[in-house]
């Protein structure tokens, strides 16, 4: 996955959902995407390890850009595009 995130970018939005499980996450990020106009930037905080694999398929499936995924610890942080916006 490209790096396009940099530290020096700041989220529109951050979501935190640690400590929720599958599928809440994810519903808490769309819940996010719905209010923000295209092109903002999300970051997303979770503790459930399934997020590796939920978070890419939900921007496959939703047309969202993924900027990067990582582990800090015990949570993985994602920085997501809104579609609709520019690069």
């Amino acid at each position: 996955m490209p790096r396009a995130y940099t530290e020096a970018m700041q989220p529109d939005v951050r979501v935190d959902a640690s400590g929720a499980y599958c599928p809440m996450p994810i519903l808490e990020i769309a819940k996010a995407m719905r209010r923000l106009q295209p092109g903002a930037l999300v970051e997303l905080v979770a503790t459930d390890p399934g997020v590796r694999q939920d978070l890419p398929a939900w921007c496959e499936a939703t047309g969202h850009t993924l900027l990067g995924l990582e582990q800090r610890g015990a949570s993985w942080v994602g920085w997501v595009r809104k579609a609709g916006g520019g690069p």
